[in-house]
């Protein structure tokens, strides 16, 4: 990801004229979209080369089990590789327009792959917390069922927990040992507690933000809540949905720890299938984004960087697969982003200068020409750092219009309403292990330190709780507020 370093103060960007500061900022600008080109074309260099290893000359692909997406990648493989092939030829803009739409497709097809796999993923997810839940009740009541729970355990953890939270200064941190207690808590929360506390988070979180982020986040926790009613669930990937059902309907209660531990092993290898795939297609999108860039960055100068030696030899690699040209294809490439990412940093320093500068003198926001040029650069670098393979209407919004408050409680009532379907159809623990998961996920779930503390210490009340699971989640608590300040005290 480009990162932007600290501004060169020694700049006096102040005594620069409206349109030398004008002119100064579309140069640096326009030499950060052509290393961001370079970079790209490096990238696309070093993992094509990756990729033709791995489809060609390993045949990966012969592992998918499902015919229909494996036409799919094999069809993308080929468009990427004949692309990059072909992306050095002189082209007329409509047959480049041709060329990008022929990307847009396929990505708008592999991302579809992946969203299937995400649904696939997150409902394996809560199979495989119920096979622990179960296996580590026995286990659980053979280690704490002989000692005792004193009055005083369960007040020294609410204090630790308090002290550990007043003093992290860290917001990340802080965030992060609420959601991890929460994770591990036994969840004693009534349903309209729980979804009272889903509301007044929300609100408090996605107030003042755009609709592109407000309403992809609720669907994505919608999803992240159950994932079954979702997208492709059950229609991409038939097979992975056959083995989620049959796992769903072992009665795990009734399993001995041996045959538990069976369903667990055939859990971890579905989950490591699905990952493995989930990485191939994102791959594919980070390539798929690079060539985008190379293609819509314009370089009149494109003898600056000289690119034809290391793209013959990716020719021959491609056509004879040697082992040793592509080690050495990749070091070169190592290099050469290297590099341009140094020169990119130093020349960053006066770019945010001289951006600080322009927008105290407002009125040149109003230069329509001077926008377009700096909304691409914006576009180019939404695809240079979109390394998670992001859906590409929220990649790239038309608009950033704010939500207004009775559509953001439309769009959260509407939330709440869906889960209220789904955990009806749900058994007790299934329900509570999705709730509570979910809990964990909000950032910030409750209004103070104190309503947290208060939830802690009635998950923990032997009064709704046995206490062999209030000792084993003291022990987990304490073990998690130790690795924190393990982690504080290295920082």
């Amino acid at each position: 990801m480009v990162k932007i370093s600290e501004p060169n103060e020694e700049l006096d960007a102040s005594k620069l004229s409206d349109e030398e500061l004008k002119l100064r900022i579309l140069k640096l600008n326009n030499d950060q979209l052509i290393n961001i080109k370079y970079l790209s074309y490096y990238y696309l260099i070093s993992n094509t080369s990756e990729l033709i290893k791995l489809v060609e000359n390993e045949n990966i692909l012969k592992k998918i089990d499902h015919p229909l997406e494996k036409d799919t990648l094999q069809k993308a493989f080929q468009i990427i590789v004949n692309s990059f092939e072909n992306i050095n030829n002189n082209m007329m803009e409509g047959e480049k327009d041709g060329k990008l739409n022929i990307l847009f497709d396929i990505r708008e097809r592999l991302y579809s792959l992946k969203a299937a796999l995400n649904l696939y993923e997150i409902e394996i997810s809560y199979i495989k917390e119920l096979v622990d839940h179960y296996m580590m009740k026995s286990v659980v009541k053979t280690e704490y069922g002989n000692m005792d729970l004193n009055g005083f355990e369960v007040d020294l953890l609410i204090s630790k927990i308090k002290t550990a939270l007043e003093n992290t200064r860290d917001y990340n941190v802080f965030v992060a040992i609420v959601s991890n207690l929460i994770s591990i808590m036994p969840f004693r929360m009534s349903k309209q507690k729980f979804f009272e506390v889903v509301k007044n988070t929300l609100l408090r979180n996605l107030s003042g933000l755009p609709k592109q982020i407000v309403v992809p986040q609720i669907e994505e926790y919608k999803t992240l809540f159950d994932s079954r009613l979702g997208g492709d669930y059950g229609i991409l990937y038939d097979n992975y949905f056959v083995c989620i059902e049959r796992l769903k309907n072992i009665e795990l209660e009734s399993k001995s720890k041996d045959e538990l531990e069976m369903i667990s092993k055939d859990v971890i290898e579905l989950i490591e299938d699905i990952d493995r795939w989930n990485v191939f297609i994102n791959n594919l999108g980070i390539i798929l984004n690079r060539l985008f860039i190379v293609y819509l960055v314009k370089d009149d100068d494109v003898q600056k960087i000289n690119v034809k030696e290391i793209f013959q030899k990716w020719i021959e690699y491609r056509d004879k697969g040697d082992e040793n040209l592509l080690d050495h294809i990749k070091e070169i490439c190592f290099k050469e982003m290297e590099r341009l990412e140094k020169e990119m940093l130093g020349r960053a320093q006066e770019l945010e200068l001289l951006n600080r500068e322009l927008i105290k003198r407002g009125k040149l926001l109003e230069d329509q020409d001077f926008n377009n040029k700096m909304i691409f650069t914006t576009k180019i670098l939404n695809y240079y750092n979109d390394l998670k393979f992001t859906k590409l209407d929220l990649l790239m919004p038309d608009n950033y219009e704010i939500t207004n408050i009775n559509y953001l409680m439309q769009l959260i009532d509407n939330l709440i309403q869906y889960m209220n379907r789904s955990v009806i159809t749900m058994q007790n623990l299934e329900r509570k292990i999705r709730m509570r998961r979910f809990l964990s996920l909000l950032q910030l779930p409750f209004n103070n330190i104190e309503e947290f503390l208060h939830y802690i210490n009635y998950s923990l009340d032997r009064k709704v709780t046995n206490k062999e699971e209030v000792l084993f989640s003291i022990d987990m608590a304490n073990f998690i507020l130790e690795k924190f300040s393990f982690k504080a005290d290295n920082n």
